[in-house]
């Protein structure tokens, strides 16, 4: 599929500017991107730290699903597979089960690590998205996304390794949870300044 090759000069009709997927600069002379089209290819790097999170929280949850499917054959018939909030076991079910979880869980971290390489597709309805700040949109969205993705490791690991019996479900899985709803508080807080 090729891109269309329109001008990609900004226009100062916003109209125009939805309709063509180019951007808009308005009475002020700012420059906006009212369409993901219309946005220009991210020009950061992540640091280190944010490498090693996101590549890390991959790595693990891949190499500790397939331990844990490894284990199946070798686990009891029934294991617990629901905690209640105190940690108590609520139902139990095959072992087998858990493959459902740890697929489901591992397509989200998996989909989170894809997304950091398009901060272009995000939304970011709360802010303008401006020549001066499109950047910083990026680096923060994408930053946000690998903590989500850390968070979601931390769930994945904890919620696996209590239906096999590893250790308690809580309070690691409130870590997990305090690490996800804390980040995105974070970096969404940080989004409005920007």
């Amino acid at each position: 599929m090729t891109e269309r090759t329109e001008p990609r000069e900004p226009v100062s009709n916003y109209v125009e500017a939805l309709r063509r997927g180019v951007p808009f600069r308005d009475e002020q002379g700012a420059l906006h991107y009212p369409t993901v089209r219309s946005r220009p290819q991210p020009g950061f790097t992540l640091d280190p730290v944010h490498r090693f999170l996101l590549t890390g929280s991959l790595v693990v949850s891949i190499g500790y699903t397939l331990w844990m499917v490894a284990r199946i054959p070798s686990m009891p018939e029934q294991v617990p597979m629901h905690f209640s909030a105190d940690g108590s076991v609520n139902r139990y079910g095959s072992p087998w089960e858990m493959l459902i979880l740890a697929c489901l869980s591992l397509a989200v971290i998996v989909g989170c690590v894809v997304l950091t390489r398009y901060p272009r597709i995000y939304n970011y309805g709360i802010g303008k998205v401006t020549e001066e700040n499109i950047q910083a949109h990026y680096k923060n969205a994408v930053q946000m996304m690998v903590w989500l993705a850390f968070s979601l490791a931390v769930l994945h690991f904890t919620m696996l390794g209590s239906i096999a019996g590893d250790w308690p479900a809580s309070p690691a899985i409130w870590f997990g949870m305090a690490l996800m709803f804390g980040s995105a508080a974070f970096f969404i807080l940080r989004m409005l300044k920007i």
